[in-house]
């Protein structure tokens, strides 16, 4: 059983939370947690759950961040997949809310970088869920543009990352990096990928990209000094796939935004 917690989702309190594990017991003696149990070396701040009558575990941490106080879901969701594995975080999260009333100022998705409120949280824990709940494309930039995801690492896939677009080419490419995600989804790093006009395209880690394009375009140049929290995980370009030569396949990542103009 994997026991990596690659899936961060927080409610916001109005302040510290002195003893993790009297919320744990508290969600227990309602029924809506399983088992809890002091994670070690780590006193009252931190509790090891389980919950929904499975064996999959998972941490419940109060944590303070950017003067932010932070009750933390912490769990893995690989082997559970989208719907399923955020549907079941949600429910974690959502029965620590109801120990904590009048105290949740909002919720923080942080695999996604995402804030959130309790209205997502309860539509979640229901399975009420879209790609969008899980994985957030947001850009940046000023004549030229780098969009990029958050979110997918949680399910063993990288999240994604192009650059060099014009602001025109910006929403397009949101939708192929979503498109593309859902086939990573579907069939793990395995499966065939191509862009939404069926272009077949293939997963480029971004530091051999970054050898392929302007290092002063967005989130190349100063991403390879500091990229700062959340875009140091697992993250790739797309290049188009053409007919290999040697036995390798020559980089075309001018080639996805060629294509990203034409749509």
């Amino acid at each position: 059983m994997a026991d990596r917690y690659t899936s961060r989702i927080a409610l916001r309190v109005d302040g510290p939370v002195a003893d993790v594990g009297e919320v744990v017991a508290a969600a227990r003696a309602a029924g809506d947690l399983d088992r809890g149990y002091p994670v070690r070396d780590e006193g009252e701040a931190a509790q090891e759950v389980h919950w929904g009558g499975q064996m999959q575990k998972g941490v419940v941490r109060y944590v303070r961040e950017d003067d932010a106080h932070l009750l933390r879901t912490e769990t893995y969701l690989g082997s559970q997949g989208l719907v399923a594995g955020m549907q079941r975080q949600a429910q974690l999260v959502q029965a620590l809310s109801r120990q904590i009333k009048g105290r949740v100022e909002g919720v923080l998705d942080q695999s996604a970088m995402t804030d959130r409120d309790e209205a997502w949280m309860n539509r979640l824990s229901i399975g009420v869920i879209s790609q969008e709940d899980a994985i957030v494309s947001v850009s940046e930039g000023e004549g030229t543009w780098w969009v990029r995801t958050h979110g997918a690492a949680r399910f063993d896939v990288p999240d994604l990352e192009l650059y060099g677009l014009r602001r025109g080419q910006v929403e397009a490419a949101g939708e192929a990096l979503a498109h593309v995600h859902a086939q990573l989804l579907r069939g793990g790093l395995k499966t065939e990928l191509s862009l939404p006009d069926g272009t077949p395209v293939y997963l480029v880690p971004v530091l051999e990209a970054w050898q392929h394009v302007p290092l002063d375009w967005p989130g190349v140049g100063r991403a390879g000094q500091d990229r700062g929290e959340g875009l140091d995980g697992p993250r790739a370009s797309l290049s188009v796939l053409t007919k290999p030569r040697f036995g390798r396949y020559r980089k075309d990542l001018d080639g996805v935004i060629e294509r990203l103009a034409a749509a």
